[in-house]
Protein backbone atom coordinates (compact mmCIF):
# COMPACT_ATOMS: atom_id res chain seq x y z
CA UNK A 1 0.00 0.00 0.00
CA UNK A 2 1.71 3.55 -0.90
CA UNK A 3 1.65 6.74 0.96
CA UNK A 4 -1.05 8.35 -0.77
CA UNK A 5 -3.73 4.96 -0.15
CA UNK A 6 -2.42 4.97 3.07
CA UNK A 7 -3.42 8.36 3.90
CA UNK A 8 -7.48 7.80 2.06
CA UNK A 9 -7.51 4.89 4.57
CA UNK A 10 -6.77 6.88 7.50
CA UNK A 11 -9.07 10.08 6.45
CA UNK A 12 -12.08 6.89 5.99
CA UNK A 13 -11.33 5.85 9.86
CA UNK A 14 -11.05 9.02 10.87
CA UNK A 15 -14.51 10.21 9.32
CA UNK A 16 -16.46 6.48 10.02
CA UNK A 17 -15.53 7.47 13.85
CA UNK A 18 -16.39 10.77 13.63
CA UNK A 19 -19.98 9.89 12.61
CA UNK A 20 -20.02 7.11 14.80
CA UNK A 21 -19.24 9.19 18.00
CA UNK A 22 -21.40 12.19 16.80
CA UNK A 23 -23.52 13.48 20.09
CA UNK A 24 -26.67 14.14 18.00
CA UNK A 25 -28.33 10.72 15.91
CA UNK A 26 -27.69 10.53 12.62
CA UNK A 27 -28.64 8.34 9.44
CA UNK A 28 -27.31 8.45 6.30
CA UNK A 29 -29.77 7.24 2.85
CA UNK A 30 -29.26 6.62 -0.28
CA UNK A 31 -31.39 8.02 -3.36
CA UNK A 32 -34.19 5.52 -2.78
CA UNK A 33 -34.57 6.52 1.02
CA UNK A 34 -33.08 3.61 1.73
CA UNK A 35 -30.82 3.46 5.38
CA UNK A 36 -27.39 2.26 4.89
CA UNK A 37 -25.82 3.72 7.59
CA UNK A 38 -26.63 4.57 11.09
CA UNK A 39 -24.61 6.08 14.31
CA UNK A 40 -24.52 4.81 17.96
CA UNK A 41 -26.53 7.96 19.03
CA UNK A 42 -29.22 6.83 16.49
CA UNK A 43 -29.52 3.80 18.49
CA UNK A 44 -30.04 5.32 20.92
CA UNK A 45 -32.78 7.90 20.26
CA UNK A 46 -34.58 5.33 18.54
CA UNK A 47 -34.04 2.26 21.36
CA UNK A 48 -33.81 -0.03 18.29
CA UNK A 49 -30.99 -1.95 17.12
CA UNK A 50 -29.48 -1.00 13.71
CA UNK A 51 -29.38 -4.32 12.68
CA UNK A 52 -33.10 -4.22 12.01
CA UNK A 53 -33.05 -0.69 10.72
CA UNK A 54 -29.85 -0.89 7.86
CA UNK A 55 -31.56 -1.54 4.52
CA UNK A 56 -35.11 -0.42 4.94
CA UNK A 57 -36.34 2.43 3.11
CA UNK A 58 -36.63 5.28 5.89
CA UNK A 59 -40.96 5.12 5.49
CA UNK A 60 -40.50 1.73 6.37
CA UNK A 61 -38.86 1.97 9.38
CA UNK A 62 -39.93 5.12 10.68
CA UNK A 63 -43.54 5.55 9.25
CA UNK A 64 -44.96 6.97 12.36
CA UNK A 65 -42.28 9.65 12.13
CA UNK A 66 -43.62 10.45 8.46
CA UNK A 67 -46.97 10.65 10.09
CA UNK A 68 -46.05 12.74 12.75
CA UNK A 69 -45.11 15.69 10.69
CA UNK A 70 -42.40 15.04 8.35
CA UNK A 71 -43.79 13.63 5.05
CA UNK A 72 -43.72 16.46 3.13
CA UNK A 73 -40.30 18.14 4.14
CA UNK A 74 -38.68 14.34 3.59
CA UNK A 75 -40.66 13.88 0.36
CA UNK A 76 -39.34 17.15 -1.08
CA UNK A 77 -35.55 16.25 -0.08
CA UNK A 78 -35.61 12.71 -2.04
CA UNK A 79 -37.33 14.21 -5.17
CA UNK A 80 -35.56 17.60 -4.97
CA UNK A 81 -32.58 17.82 -2.93
CA UNK A 82 -34.52 20.77 -0.60
CA UNK A 83 -32.85 20.88 2.90
CA UNK A 84 -35.28 20.86 6.03
CA UNK A 85 -35.08 21.25 9.83
CA UNK A 86 -38.40 20.84 11.45
CA UNK A 87 -39.71 20.06 15.50
CA UNK A 88 -42.59 18.64 16.08
CA UNK A 89 -43.82 19.00 19.71
CA UNK A 90 -45.69 16.03 21.46
CA UNK A 91 -44.18 13.25 19.43
CA UNK A 92 -44.22 9.51 20.04
CA UNK A 93 -41.33 7.47 19.09
CA UNK A 94 -41.58 4.70 16.62
CA UNK A 95 -40.09 2.17 18.88
CA UNK A 96 -41.60 3.34 22.63
CA UNK A 97 -44.08 5.47 23.90
CA UNK A 98 -43.36 8.56 25.28
CA UNK A 99 -43.91 12.10 24.90
CA UNK A 100 -40.98 14.02 23.35
CA UNK A 101 -40.27 16.91 21.43
CA UNK A 102 -38.36 15.68 18.14
CA UNK A 103 -35.76 18.06 15.99
CA UNK A 104 -34.98 16.52 12.58
CA UNK A 105 -32.58 18.24 10.01
CA UNK A 106 -32.19 16.82 6.19
CA UNK A 107 -30.28 17.87 3.48
CA UNK A 108 -28.21 16.22 0.50
CA UNK A 109 -24.52 15.88 -0.29
CA UNK A 110 -22.60 14.32 -3.37
CA UNK A 111 -25.10 15.31 -6.04
CA UNK A 112 -28.04 14.35 -4.66
CA UNK A 113 -26.76 10.94 -4.60
CA UNK A 114 -27.12 10.35 -0.73
CA UNK A 115 -28.61 12.09 1.79
CA UNK A 116 -27.86 12.85 5.81
CA UNK A 117 -30.57 12.56 8.33
CA UNK A 118 -29.90 14.01 11.98
CA UNK A 119 -31.99 13.20 15.03
CA UNK A 120 -32.54 15.18 18.67
CA UNK A 121 -35.36 13.61 20.96
CA UNK A 122 -36.20 16.52 23.53
CA UNK A 123 -37.14 16.08 26.82
CA UNK A 124 -40.87 17.66 27.56
CA UNK A 125 -39.41 20.22 29.89
CA UNK A 126 -37.89 21.51 26.68
CA UNK A 127 -41.39 21.32 24.80
CA UNK A 128 -42.57 23.48 27.40
CA UNK A 129 -39.83 26.32 27.35
CA UNK A 130 -40.34 26.39 23.64
CA UNK A 131 -44.37 26.55 24.17
CA UNK A 132 -43.77 29.38 26.96
CA UNK A 133 -42.06 30.99 24.34
CA UNK A 134 -44.60 30.50 21.40
CA UNK A 135 -46.96 32.27 24.10
CA UNK A 136 -44.67 35.12 25.15
CA UNK A 137 -44.24 35.72 21.71
CA UNK A 138 -47.30 35.68 20.88
CA UNK A 139 -48.54 37.79 23.79
CA UNK A 140 -45.78 40.48 22.95
CA UNK A 141 -47.19 40.96 19.47
CA UNK A 142 -50.56 40.96 20.81
CA UNK A 143 -49.05 44.28 23.25
CA UNK A 144 -47.48 45.68 20.33
CA UNK A 145 -50.70 45.62 17.71
CA UNK A 146 -52.69 47.27 20.86
CA UNK A 147 -50.16 49.78 21.51
CA UNK A 148 -50.57 51.05 18.15
CA UNK A 149 -54.37 50.45 17.68
CA UNK A 150 -54.22 52.92 20.68
CA UNK A 151 -51.48 55.45 19.46
CA UNK A 152 -53.11 55.85 15.96
CA UNK A 153 -56.24 57.03 17.60
CA UNK A 154 -57.35 60.24 16.64
CA UNK A 155 -59.02 60.65 20.14
CA UNK A 156 -57.44 61.03 23.30
CA UNK A 157 -56.65 58.05 25.55
CA UNK A 158 -55.35 58.21 28.81
CA UNK A 159 -55.63 55.21 31.21
CA UNK A 160 -54.87 55.31 35.40
CA UNK A 161 -54.47 53.01 37.99
CA UNK A 162 -57.09 53.25 40.92
CA UNK A 163 -55.42 56.25 42.25
CA UNK A 164 -55.68 58.31 39.24
CA UNK A 165 -51.93 57.38 38.52
CA UNK A 166 -51.34 57.78 34.25
CA UNK A 167 -50.76 54.10 33.44
CA UNK A 168 -51.25 54.79 29.08
CA UNK A 169 -50.93 58.60 27.76
CA UNK A 170 -51.24 57.72 23.39
CA UNK A 171 -49.61 59.83 20.67
CA UNK A 172 -53.03 62.22 20.28
CA UNK A 173 -52.48 63.12 23.90
CA UNK A 174 -49.03 63.55 23.35
CA UNK A 175 -50.22 66.57 20.24
CA UNK A 176 -52.69 68.09 22.21
CA UNK A 177 -51.44 68.22 25.48
CA UNK A 178 -48.04 69.33 24.55
CA UNK A 179 -46.33 66.41 27.03
CA UNK A 180 -44.03 63.70 26.14
CA UNK A 181 -44.85 60.80 27.40
CA UNK A 182 -42.22 60.04 29.89
CA UNK A 183 -43.80 64.17 31.46
CA UNK A 184 -46.74 62.53 32.78
CA UNK A 185 -46.33 59.09 33.72
CA UNK A 186 -47.21 58.02 37.21
CA UNK A 187 -48.63 61.53 38.48
CA UNK A 188 -52.32 62.03 38.79
CA UNK A 189 -54.64 62.87 36.16
CA UNK A 190 -56.35 66.00 37.91
CA UNK A 191 -53.06 68.34 36.43
CA UNK A 192 -54.61 68.05 33.24
CA UNK A 193 -58.10 69.41 33.74
CA UNK A 194 -59.26 72.88 35.03
CA UNK A 195 -62.64 71.66 35.48
CA UNK A 196 -64.22 67.94 36.20
CA UNK A 197 -67.76 66.29 36.72
CA UNK A 198 -69.01 66.45 39.95
CA UNK A 199 -68.22 64.27 42.55
CA UNK A 200 -71.94 63.88 43.17
CA UNK A 201 -71.66 62.00 39.16
CA UNK A 202 -69.32 59.35 40.39
CA UNK A 203 -70.41 55.92 40.98
CA UNK A 204 -69.87 54.18 44.16
CA UNK A 205 -66.64 52.76 43.00
CA UNK A 206 -65.06 56.51 42.43
CA UNK A 207 -65.52 56.58 38.14
CA UNK A 208 -68.17 58.23 36.04
CA UNK A 209 -70.98 56.70 33.93
CA UNK A 210 -70.26 55.84 30.85
CA UNK A 211 -71.34 59.45 29.48
CA UNK A 212 -69.92 62.15 27.86
CA UNK A 213 -68.97 64.96 30.20
CA UNK A 214 -68.12 68.47 29.01
CA UNK A 215 -64.56 69.07 30.28
CA UNK A 216 -62.24 72.08 30.59
CA UNK A 217 -58.29 70.64 29.42
CA UNK A 218 -54.83 72.36 30.36
CA UNK A 219 -52.29 72.44 28.06
CA UNK A 220 -48.66 72.38 28.90
CA UNK A 221 -48.44 76.03 28.28
CA UNK A 222 -51.44 76.56 30.63
CA UNK A 223 -53.51 77.31 27.90
CA UNK A 224 -57.01 75.51 27.95
CA UNK A 225 -59.69 73.95 25.80
CA UNK A 226 -62.96 72.62 25.69
CA UNK A 227 -63.16 68.34 25.29
CA UNK A 228 -65.96 65.76 25.57
CA UNK A 229 -64.97 63.07 28.86
CA UNK A 230 -66.07 59.64 28.75
CA UNK A 231 -64.57 57.43 31.62
CA UNK A 232 -65.14 53.90 32.48
CA UNK A 233 -63.88 51.05 34.45
CA UNK A 234 -60.87 48.42 32.84
CA UNK A 235 -61.70 45.01 34.26
CA UNK A 236 -59.82 41.65 34.38
CA UNK A 237 -61.10 37.96 33.53
CA UNK A 238 -63.25 38.15 37.05
CA UNK A 239 -64.62 41.58 36.78
CA UNK A 240 -62.45 42.81 39.11
CA UNK A 241 -61.60 46.48 38.48
CA UNK A 242 -58.33 47.55 37.85
CA UNK A 243 -57.80 50.16 35.98
CA UNK A 244 -59.58 53.29 34.84
CA UNK A 245 -60.08 54.47 30.66
CA UNK A 246 -60.58 58.70 29.78
CA UNK A 247 -61.19 59.36 26.37
CA UNK A 248 -61.36 62.31 25.51
CA UNK A 249 -61.83 64.48 22.41
CA UNK A 250 -61.15 68.20 21.37
CA UNK A 251 -64.25 70.09 21.01
CA UNK A 252 -62.76 73.51 19.97
CA UNK A 253 -63.74 73.06 16.60
CA UNK A 254 -66.60 72.33 17.02
CA UNK A 255 -67.21 74.70 19.48
CA UNK A 256 -66.03 77.45 17.20
CA UNK A 257 -68.88 76.44 15.07
CA UNK A 258 -71.25 76.70 16.63
CA UNK A 259 -70.55 79.44 17.98
CA UNK A 260 -69.90 81.16 14.25
CA UNK A 261 -73.46 79.66 13.65
CA UNK A 262 -74.80 81.31 16.52
CA UNK A 263 -72.99 84.66 15.55
CA UNK A 264 -74.60 84.48 11.87
CA UNK A 265 -77.92 83.71 13.27
CA UNK A 266 -77.70 86.95 15.74
CA UNK A 267 -76.36 89.00 12.91
CA UNK A 268 -78.76 88.14 10.64
CA UNK A 269 -81.89 88.88 12.90
CA UNK A 270 -79.65 91.94 13.57
CA UNK A 271 -79.30 93.07 9.47
CA UNK A 272 -83.19 92.85 9.48
CA UNK A 273 -83.48 95.12 12.39
CA UNK A 274 -80.87 97.60 11.08
CA UNK A 275 -82.51 97.07 7.88
CA UNK A 276 -86.21 98.41 9.65
CA UNK A 277 -84.01 101.65 11.23
CA UNK A 278 -82.33 102.26 7.98
CA UNK A 279 -85.72 102.59 6.33
CA UNK A 280 -87.40 104.32 8.91
CA UNK A 281 -84.21 107.21 8.89
CA UNK A 282 -84.33 106.91 5.44
CA UNK A 283 -87.34 108.98 4.85
CA UNK A 284 -86.59 111.85 7.68
CA UNK A 285 -83.39 112.57 6.18
CA UNK A 286 -84.41 112.86 2.29
CA UNK A 287 -86.69 115.58 4.54
CA UNK A 288 -83.37 117.31 6.06
CA UNK A 289 -81.45 117.05 2.92
CA UNK A 290 -83.56 118.44 0.70
CA UNK A 291 -84.79 121.73 3.41
CA UNK A 292 -80.87 121.97 3.87
CA UNK A 293 -80.43 122.51 0.49
CA UNK A 294 -83.36 125.00 -0.21
CA UNK A 295 -82.27 127.22 3.08
CA UNK A 296 -78.70 127.43 1.03
CA UNK A 297 -80.13 128.43 -1.68
CA UNK A 298 -82.17 131.30 -0.09
CA UNK A 299 -79.27 132.56 2.35
CA UNK A 300 -76.79 134.93 1.07
CA UNK A 301 -73.36 133.98 0.52
CA UNK A 302 -72.05 136.86 3.74
CA UNK A 303 -74.95 134.94 6.12
CA UNK A 304 -73.26 133.63 9.03
CA UNK A 305 -75.78 131.10 9.34
CA UNK A 306 -75.35 129.46 5.97
CA UNK A 307 -72.20 127.57 7.70
CA UNK A 308 -74.36 125.93 10.29
CA UNK A 309 -77.25 125.07 7.14
CA UNK A 310 -74.27 123.60 5.18
CA UNK A 311 -72.92 121.54 7.97
CA UNK A 312 -76.44 120.30 8.45
CA UNK A 313 -76.58 119.58 4.31
CA UNK A 314 -73.46 117.64 4.65
CA UNK A 315 -73.70 115.67 7.52
CA UNK A 316 -77.76 114.88 6.65
CA UNK A 317 -75.79 114.02 3.14
CA UNK A 318 -73.81 111.10 4.87
CA UNK A 319 -76.19 109.93 6.57
CA UNK A 320 -77.94 109.08 3.94
CA UNK A 321 -75.88 107.22 2.33
CA UNK A 322 -75.00 105.30 5.05
CA UNK A 323 -78.33 104.29 5.17
CA UNK A 324 -78.63 103.74 2.02
CA UNK A 325 -75.63 101.65 1.70
CA UNK A 326 -77.10 99.46 4.77
CA UNK A 327 -80.46 98.76 3.01
CA UNK A 328 -78.51 97.74 0.03
CA UNK A 329 -76.11 95.39 1.60
CA UNK A 330 -79.22 93.77 3.30
CA UNK A 331 -81.13 93.67 0.06
CA UNK A 332 -78.28 92.75 -2.15
CA UNK A 333 -74.24 93.15 -0.75
CA UNK A 334 -72.50 92.84 -4.40
CA UNK A 335 -74.59 95.99 -5.65
CA UNK A 336 -72.52 98.89 -4.80
CA UNK A 337 -69.70 96.88 -5.08
CA UNK A 338 -67.03 98.42 -7.13
CA UNK A 339 -62.93 98.18 -7.40
CA UNK A 340 -61.86 99.85 -4.08
CA UNK A 341 -58.98 101.30 -3.06
CA UNK A 342 -58.23 99.31 0.61
CA UNK A 343 -55.47 102.35 1.56
CA UNK A 344 -57.47 104.94 -0.23
CA UNK A 345 -60.49 103.88 2.15
CA UNK A 346 -58.09 103.53 5.47
CA UNK A 347 -56.84 106.98 5.25
CA UNK A 348 -60.24 108.70 5.00
CA UNK A 349 -61.27 106.54 7.66
CA UNK A 350 -58.27 107.61 10.02
CA UNK A 351 -59.37 111.25 8.74
CA UNK A 352 -62.65 110.81 9.85
CA UNK A 353 -61.47 109.29 13.27
CA UNK A 354 -59.45 112.14 14.03
CA UNK A 355 -61.67 114.82 13.14
CA UNK A 356 -65.07 112.62 15.56
CA UNK A 357 -62.27 111.82 18.67
CA UNK A 358 -59.34 115.17 18.17
CA UNK A 359 -60.11 115.82 21.53
CA UNK A 360 -59.44 112.12 22.53
CA UNK A 361 -56.44 111.65 20.96
CA UNK A 362 -53.62 113.96 22.45
CA UNK A 363 -51.95 111.14 23.73
CA UNK A 364 -52.58 108.59 21.68
CA UNK A 365 -49.97 108.06 18.68
CA UNK A 366 -51.77 107.10 15.44
CA UNK A 367 -49.45 105.50 12.85
CA UNK A 368 -49.70 103.89 9.36
CA UNK A 369 -47.74 101.89 7.02
CA UNK A 370 -49.30 101.15 3.63
CA UNK A 371 -48.58 98.74 1.14
CA UNK A 372 -48.30 100.47 -2.52
CA UNK A 373 -48.48 97.35 -4.48
CA UNK A 374 -52.02 95.78 -2.81
CA UNK A 375 -54.18 95.57 -5.59
CA UNK A 376 -57.71 96.60 -5.54
CA UNK A 377 -60.76 95.09 -4.02
CA UNK A 378 -63.76 94.53 -4.71
CA UNK A 379 -66.50 96.50 -2.18
CA UNK A 380 -68.36 99.38 -1.38
CA UNK A 381 -66.36 102.03 0.07
CA UNK A 382 -68.73 103.55 2.14
CA UNK A 383 -69.51 100.31 4.30
CA UNK A 384 -65.97 99.35 4.36
CA UNK A 385 -65.08 102.45 5.59
CA UNK A 386 -67.87 102.70 8.35
CA UNK A 387 -65.73 98.80 9.31
CA UNK A 388 -62.67 100.29 9.30
CA UNK A 389 -64.55 103.59 11.42
CA UNK A 390 -65.89 101.00 14.16
CA UNK A 391 -62.30 98.80 14.61
CA UNK A 392 -60.43 101.90 14.80
CA UNK A 393 -63.10 103.66 17.64
CA UNK A 394 -63.08 100.63 19.51
CA UNK A 395 -59.67 100.46 19.45
CA UNK A 396 -59.20 104.19 21.02
CA UNK A 397 -62.01 103.40 23.32
CA UNK A 398 -59.67 99.99 24.54
CA UNK A 399 -56.53 102.27 25.74
CA UNK A 400 -57.30 103.32 29.20
CA UNK A 401 -56.97 106.98 30.22
CA UNK A 402 -56.36 107.84 26.41
CA UNK A 403 -52.74 106.62 26.22
CA UNK A 404 -51.03 104.51 23.61
CA UNK A 405 -50.29 104.04 20.16
CA UNK A 406 -52.39 102.69 17.63
CA UNK A 407 -51.13 100.80 14.06
CA UNK A 408 -52.82 100.43 10.97
CA UNK A 409 -50.73 98.96 8.14
CA UNK A 410 -51.75 96.86 4.74
CA UNK A 411 -49.67 93.92 3.25
CA UNK A 412 -50.71 91.79 0.36
CA UNK A 413 -50.78 88.44 0.33
CA UNK A 414 -49.57 87.44 -3.67
CA UNK A 415 -49.52 83.50 -3.20
CA UNK A 416 -53.25 83.79 -1.87
CA UNK A 417 -53.98 86.84 -3.98
CA UNK A 418 -55.20 88.63 -0.46
CA UNK A 419 -55.17 92.16 1.12
CA UNK A 420 -54.33 91.97 4.90
CA UNK A 421 -55.50 94.71 7.27
CA UNK A 422 -54.09 94.83 10.16
CA UNK A 423 -55.08 97.41 13.36
CA UNK A 424 -52.55 97.13 16.40
CA UNK A 425 -53.32 98.78 19.34
CA UNK A 426 -51.64 98.96 22.95
CA UNK A 427 -54.92 98.80 25.17
CA UNK A 428 -56.46 96.63 27.67
CA UNK A 429 -56.51 93.38 26.12
CA UNK A 430 -59.87 90.79 25.46
CA UNK A 431 -59.61 87.66 27.55
CA UNK A 432 -59.30 84.70 25.26
CA UNK A 433 -62.97 83.25 26.42
CA UNK A 434 -64.07 86.42 25.16
CA UNK A 435 -62.72 86.65 21.25
CA UNK A 436 -65.40 85.23 19.38
CA UNK A 437 -68.40 87.04 21.14
CA UNK A 438 -67.24 90.66 20.80
CA UNK A 439 -68.71 90.78 17.37
CA UNK A 440 -72.19 89.83 18.72
CA UNK A 441 -74.86 92.51 18.25
CA UNK A 442 -75.06 94.85 22.15
CA UNK A 443 -72.46 92.79 23.55
CA UNK A 444 -69.78 95.52 25.35
CA UNK A 445 -66.82 95.33 27.24
CA UNK A 446 -67.01 98.86 28.36
CA UNK A 447 -69.53 98.98 30.85
CA UNK A 448 -70.60 102.18 29.47
CA UNK A 449 -74.42 102.55 28.87
CA UNK A 450 -73.67 105.19 25.98
CA UNK A 451 -71.72 102.19 24.21
CA UNK A 452 -74.43 99.90 22.75
CA UNK A 453 -71.71 97.03 21.15
CA UNK A 454 -72.91 97.66 17.97
CA UNK A 455 -69.68 98.76 16.18
CA UNK A 456 -68.25 95.48 16.11
CA UNK A 457 -70.94 93.17 14.99
CA UNK A 458 -71.71 95.76 11.96
CA UNK A 459 -67.72 95.37 10.90
CA UNK A 460 -68.26 91.56 10.91
CA UNK A 461 -71.04 91.77 8.89
CA UNK A 462 -69.29 93.96 6.03
CA UNK A 463 -66.41 92.01 5.99
CA UNK A 464 -68.50 88.91 5.88
CA UNK A 465 -70.61 90.31 2.75
CA UNK A 466 -67.34 91.08 1.26
CA UNK A 467 -66.34 87.50 1.20
CA UNK A 468 -63.89 87.70 3.89
CA UNK A 469 -63.24 87.48 7.02
CA UNK A 470 -61.74 89.05 10.69
CA UNK A 471 -58.94 87.61 12.88
CA UNK A 472 -58.15 88.73 16.76
CA UNK A 473 -55.31 87.75 18.69
CA UNK A 474 -55.01 89.76 22.05
CA UNK A 475 -53.51 89.33 25.37
CA UNK A 476 -54.77 90.85 28.38
CA UNK A 477 -52.70 94.30 29.67
CA UNK A 478 -50.70 94.40 26.31
CA UNK A 479 -53.03 95.04 23.48
CA UNK A 480 -55.15 93.66 20.53
CA UNK A 481 -54.58 92.96 16.78
CA UNK A 482 -57.72 92.86 14.30
CA UNK A 483 -56.57 91.63 10.85
CA UNK A 484 -58.65 91.53 8.00
CA UNK A 485 -58.44 89.52 5.39
CA UNK A 486 -60.37 90.35 1.96
CA UNK A 487 -60.07 88.93 -1.38
CA UNK A 488 -58.10 90.96 -3.49
CA UNK A 489 -60.37 92.01 -7.22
Amino acid sequence: MNRKDSGKEKKSIFAEDLIENLPIGMMLLDKNGKIIRMNKKQEEVSQVSRGKILGKKFEEAFPRTLEQGLKEPYSKLLKKGFPFDVIIDRYIPQYYSKPMTYHARGASFSRNRYFILMHELEEELYQEKRLVERRTKELQESKNFLESLIDSSPSIIVSTDLRDRILIFNKSAQEIFNYKEEDVMKRKINFLFKTLPPNKNRGKNGTYPFTPWEVLCIRKNQSTFPGSLLVSNIKDSVGKTIAKLYLLNDLTDKKEMEERLFLSEKLALYSELMGGIAHQLNNPLIGVVNFSEMLLKEMEDEDPRKKLAQTISRGGKECLRITTSVLNCIKDPHLTFSRTDINEVLINSIDSLKEQFKHNLKDISILSKFDPKILPTLGDSIQLKQCFLNILINAIQAMQNGKGNLEVKTEYDEQKNEVNILFSDTGQGIPKELTNKIFLPYFSLQKDPERHGLGLSFAYQIIKNHSGHIRVESEIGRGSIFTIILPAS
